[in-house]
């Protein structure tokens, strides 16, 4: 099942006024902080990368697979989107372990 644009334009509102972007893949989105990929938003569901640094945040949350052989991933919650202290913590967390996304002809965004 893909992920509705109403989906992402929801998720994006709840991590307002973070630099939060979106990128359309193959139905589903990756999900960039300062061009730092921190999760993908699948089946309607945002999910974070698993990173040790964000453990102790995430270790409440459900998990679920972004494809049939991915590691598990951390699963949002609905409800867990409007708590903004603590998703700006983990999203923020998260991101400051990526490496910046490179353009494709090499150079950093």
């Amino acid at each position: 099942m893909s992920t509705s644009r109403e989906t992402a334009a929801r998720i994006l509102d709840a991590l307002d006024p973070l630099p939060v972007r979106v990128h359309p893949m193959f139905g589903e989105y990756a999900v960039y902080l300062d061009d730092r990929n921190f999760g993908f938003i699948v089946d309607d569901r945002l999910m974070l990368k698993p990173v040790p640094e964000a453990e102790e945040l995430t270790e409440h949350l459900a998990r679920g697979r972004v494809h049939p052989e991915s590691k598990l991933y951390p699963i949002v919650e609905e409800d867990e989107l409007h708590e903004s202290d603590w998703l700006f913590e983990v999203v923020q967390t998260i991101a400051s372990t990526q490496p910046v996304k490179q353009r494709r002809n090499g150079k950093k965004r």
